[in-house]
């Protein structure tokens, strides 16, 4: 049996293949599309980190909003020494609701009864320690005093002594010492005293030549400086400029330490003014609290 070939022609090879396409379109055109799947995050193993590629960026989850930074407000502390010996005073001093400190002076008739009686009204207690000054012995201390010519378990033995008569303690400032605290010897001494005892020291600055925070600061005792002192001038407006005079120290240090005497005029304006230091954006604080 004979076959005989077909023959096509090109138009009709296009037009059979040009009907294949649009079908195909067609059919492409009218099939529903599934939606596409999420990635698939990576999860890198435990102990393995995943760089990324060069070519994909990965998205960064935003950072948590930050909270501003709270300002802490200034702190101002006021210390009331030389007490010990004037029985009107420290029943003033006794009566505030504030948490004003009281530094009383060693070995006086008094000294145990108004430390005593300055911690059960919740008042921090010092130790007012005498200390040499310049003219000495013209200008006299009073007893319990730590001098430059004592040896080191003199000073020692005189420390121990004052504080026996000056319980409950937690710290201890300078009376007078223009010399005594600018002695490297006497106050590496007292400084190393005071940190056996944990306590802290008040740096009364009766001397630009001091070098008693540096010898608190080489042992770890804490120590905080006076900035200001109330009553150079003792009247009330004397003293209430110099109260100003802490809150702007305060205001641009953060803190500052004010040291007062138990004059009449000195106690009247704390009377009046520090239960109202917070209206001037200051808070009074203990002076342990300003220790560093």
């Amino acid at each position: 049996m004979s076959y005989r070939r077909r023959r096509f022609s090109a138009a009709t090879v296009f037009f059979a293949l040009l009907s294949l396409a649009l079908g195909i379109a067609l059919y492409l055109k009218s099939r529903p599309v599934a939606p596409p799947s999420p990635p698939v995050a990576k999860v890198p193993s435990p102990g393995r980190s995943i760089a990324p590629s060069a070519r994909s960026p990965v998205a960064v989850s935003p950072r948590p909003p930050v909270a501003p930074s709270v300002s802490v407000e200034p702190r101002i502390a006021v210390l009331i020494d030389d007490l010990g010996n004037d029985r009107a005073a420290l029943e003033r001093v006794v009566r505030w609701s504030e948490p004003v400190a009281g530094a009383v002076l060693p070995q006086l008739s008094g000294s145990t009864s108004a430390a005593e009686e300055l911690a059960r009204s919740g008042k921090e207690v010092l130790l007012h320690l005498p200390m040499e000054p310049k003219g000495f012995p013209g200008v006299r201390p009073g007893p319990g005093v730590v001098l430059v010519s004592q040896s080191d378990a003199e000073i020692r033995r005189t420390i121990a002594e004052d504080l026996a008569s000056v319980p409950r303690a937690a710290g201890v400032n300078n009376h007078m010492g223009s010399l005594a605290t600018a002695d490297r010897r006497v106050m590496g001494v007292v400084a190393s005293e005071l940190s056996r005892r944990r306590l802290f020291f008040v740096d009364s600055r009766t001397t630009d030549a001091t070098v008693a925070a540096e010898a608190a600061a080489a042992v770890g005792v804490p120590c905080v400086s006076r900035r200001v002192f109330l009553d150079d001038v003792q009247t009330e407006a004397a003293v209430a400029r110099s109260l100003e005079e802490l809150v702007t120290r305060a205001r641009a240090e953060g803190f500052a330490l004010a040291i007062g005497h138990p004059h009449p005029a000195t106690l009247a304006v704390l009377e009046r003014e520090l239960p109202h230091m917070n209206r001037r954006g200051v808070r009074l604080v203990k002076v342990s609290e300003l220790v560093r």
